[in-house]
């Protein structure tokens, strides 16, 4: 399953926020030192996508997608290299939907890409 896409084919707008993740574990030595490592091999990326002037249609389109996904993975074009990233997940960290106005809706959403 894949993210929906505007009525333009675009799947975010500007500005968008998009980040990168590093998970790392530390082991602490009975001598008291600290080793750091690496859990994953590379980094992963996370998006912040805000869509502004929505219509009812893609608004509703959005919340369904979120609200089948639960814990699911689903694959996410990263809108500034055009890459198909397979692996990516609702993050908990925001969703917001809200209508002001006949299209004129306003949606955020947090993803992430997960190992």
């Amino acid at each position: 399953m894949a993210f929906p896409t505007l009525k333009t084919g675009a799947v975010a707008q500007y500005p968008l926020k998009r980040g990168l993740r590093f998970q790392t574990q530390a082991v602490r030595f009975m001598d008291g030192s600290l080793q750091r490592y690496r859990i994953y091999g590379t980094n992963l990326r996370e998006w912040v996508v805000k869509l502004d002037l929505l219509d009812e249609q893609e608004l509703g389109a959005l919340i369904a997608f979120v609200e089948r996904q639960g814990g699911a993975t689903f694959a996410f074009t990263d809108p500034l290299t055009g890459d198909n990233v397979a692996n990516c997940m609702i993050s908990g960290q925001v969703f917001a939907a809200g209508m002001t106005g006949e299209m004129n809706a306003q949606a955020t959403v947090s993803i992430e890409e997960v190992q």
